[in-house]
């Protein structure tokens, strides 16, 4: 980062903290003629910025110019990461890294307001990839049924997929020696819509905690980014779930049904059996003529279980209820995932924190949000089928 870069960086925190200083006052008019100047210098900044990187690429390698290995670069982000946690003033040196951190990931901060009171802490830093690694593996052990269906990173807050009309087609027309050949017909599109919704949730942190090590921070914060992750998700599809036209599924017969004559060949032989715990219980209890468990174990994945060659995925009830009845019936959703639903995200976990706002300054805490987007589509509805098991 330049010297020019590093005055601007920490003259457009003095102007802000100024129009903070003035908003406190209540001098509105004076704060929002401030405000222009920080608008103005927001701008430069940015252009100044893309300058810099535009003559200082990083090279092919993917080593920072400055000598930051990747791993360096990570380090040293986790750390103004947790300062900015802490809420302990964040200088010009911690910005740089935070804008070089930016940049190599190629993820823009998407920051909408800021904390209250006096700029000490950053409140628009991203989570560390190391630690959203961790929320993301956390996630996939509390049934996260997000990795049942596709998932599309995307840069954009909304946008369009093309998708193919399945139809039928015609064949080529025969034309004879010298013949005019006719014009065929064309295939079909149908557009995707996706627009990505905010959701939020904010999490108080006390001083007692704050004052313990990074680890336990990040631990607790982890776990709690990826348990509000997985409910979120996970009532997103199962609403999407709820929305399809569920199939009476009397016996295992009615599955073999599902999987030789309703859905695709080509859906059917990628094809997931997914269910809740009754679901599962009872497929797990069923056997053939000779006493022997049609339920077996996967040599390839230990630990996974088959049903007619097809690996059967088992999700808590209180994500995928069961009916009560009579007759009670267990859900189940046969098919391929992936090609019936897309979740479309951001990819990014958005951290801001406060010690003035909401109740933060009564408690002697500081309160975490956390911002996340993310928009569930229904690509291919014939990509699955939704069963009730009777039970």
């Amino acid at each position: 980062m330049s010297k020019e870069l590093r005055e601007m960086l920490q003259a457009l925190e003095d102007k802000k903290a100024q129009v903070r200083a003035l908003l406190g006052e209540d001098k509105v008019t004076e704060a929002e003629n401030l405000m222009e100047e920080v608008r103005a210098l927001q701008k430069k900044v940015n252009m100044q910025m893309e300058l810099e990187a535009a003559d200082d690429p990083q090279p092919d390698n993917g080593t920072p110019v400055n000598g930051r290995t990747d791993a360096e670069l990570e380090s040293e982000y986790r750390r103004v990461f947790m300062r900015g946690l802490r809420r302990q003033r964040i200088g010009a040196d911690d910005r740089s890294i935070i804008s070089e951190y930016n940049r190599s990931i190629q993820a823009a901060v998407m920051h909408e307001g800021g904390a209250a009171g006096i700029p000490l802490g950053d409140s628009s830093l991203i989570v560390p990839q190391d630690i959203e690694t961790r929320i993301n593996e956390l996630m996939r052990s509390l049934d996260d049924l997000s990795q049942y269906v596709r998932v599309e990173t995307v840069n954009t807050l909304s946008g369009s997929r093309v998708l193919e009309l399945d139809g039928a087609m015609t064949p080529f027309q025969v034309v004879a020696e010298y013949g005019q050949i006719q014009e065929t017909d064309n295939p079909q599109f149908i557009p995707v819509q996706y627009q990505l919704v905010k959701r939020a949730g904010y999490l108080p942190l006390t001083s007692e905690l704050l004052a313990d090590s990074d680890q336990n921070i990040l631990q607790y914060v982890t776990n709690w980014i990826a348990r509000k992750h997985v409910v979120t998700k996970n009532t997103m599809i199962t609403t999407l779930l709820g929305g399809l036209n569920p199939v009476p599924l009397a016996d295992l017969d009615a599955v073999k049904n599902v999987l030789n004559v309703t859905l695709d060949p080509a859906i059917s032989q990628s094809a997931t059996i997914l269910t809740n715990q009754d679901g599962y219980h009872w497929l797990d209890t069923q056997v053939d003529g000779n006493g022997r468990y049609l339920l077996v174990d996967d040599i390839t994945q230990p630990g996974r279980k088959l049903l007619f060659g097809k690996p059967v995925a088992v999700i808590s009830n209180r994500y995928l209820p069961s009916v009560v009845g009579p007759p009670a019936q267990a859900p189940i959703v046969i098919g391929n995932g992936q090609q019936l639903a897309v979740l479309f995200t951001r990819g990014k976990y958005e951290l801001g924190a406060t010690t003035e706002g909401g109740d933060a300054w009564r408690r002697d805490t500081t309160e975490l949000r956390t911002i996340t987007r993310d928009d569930l589509v229904l690509w291919d509805t014939n990509a699955a089928v939704y069963g009730q098991l009777a039970i």
